[in-house]
């Protein structure tokens, strides 16, 4: 957490969600919540769940979870989502997220069954991850299915304006800025353009 942001700490309901939820939970002011009957945040011994980073920047984050929603935090360390993200998780719906991975400013999660998202990842700017259009598409007769999980791997850096939709990101790969993923990318690949393709092999990136 920046040394900023700890001026802008909510504590009662940072204090409200730790121990109601059992884990370390650190809510900046202004995020907005919604946390229905049932919904669960488990976070591990070691690590922290930080929402509504970076307070001078971006409009508040948003968490919004429906009934028996789950969001789960994995590993030892630090996870961030920084404002102006907006993460809903409907019902009987689970979102996982592993350490060290930051979420940046106006990005969007939809997560109607099933979204798996690996540790050390960077999700850039104004990002869309879901795993399904919540509308029946219907294709020569033939319904297509409503939800695809995603799974988004260990160390995956998805650039800036980045759409993800029903399909899984292996471990070490990049998505270049703007791309629209709808079909799986392999470990250590670059993919980029609308659809995403893989233009790279055997790649590796670092902060």
């Amino acid at each position: 957490m920046l040394p900023r942001d700890v001026l802008h700490v909510s504590i009662f309901r940072s204090l409200f969600l730790s121990m109601r939820h059992s884990g370390r939970i650190v809510i900046l002011r202004g995020t907005r919540l919604r946390l229905d009957r049932k919904a669960r945040i488990r976070v591990p011994r070691g690590c922290r769940l930080v929402i509504g980073q970076s307070h001078v920047a971006g409009a508040p984050c948003s968490l919004d979870m429906r009934g028996n929603a789950r969001l789960t935090i994995h590993g030892r360390g630090r996870v961030s989502i920084a404002r102006g993200t907006r993460i809903l998780i409907l019902k009987d719906a689970h979102l996982e997220i592993g350490h060290e991975t930051a979420i940046l400013y106006n990005s969007a999660i939809t997560c109607g069954k099933h979204i798996s998202i690996g540790h050390t990842c960077a999700i850039s700017w104004n990002v869309n991850i879901f795993d399904g259009n919540f509308h029946e598409l219907v294709i020569d007769g033939a319904p297509r299915p409503r939800n695809r999980p995603v799974r988004i791997g260990n160390n995956v850096w998805i650039g800036s304006g980045v759409t993800v939709m029903g399909a899984e990101i292996g471990d070490g790969s990049v998505v270049g800025t703007g791309s629209v993923v709808v079909s799986d990318v392999p470990e250590k690949a670059l993919a980029v353009g609308n659809p995403a393709r893989v233009v790279k092999k055997d790649i590796s990136w670092r902060i």
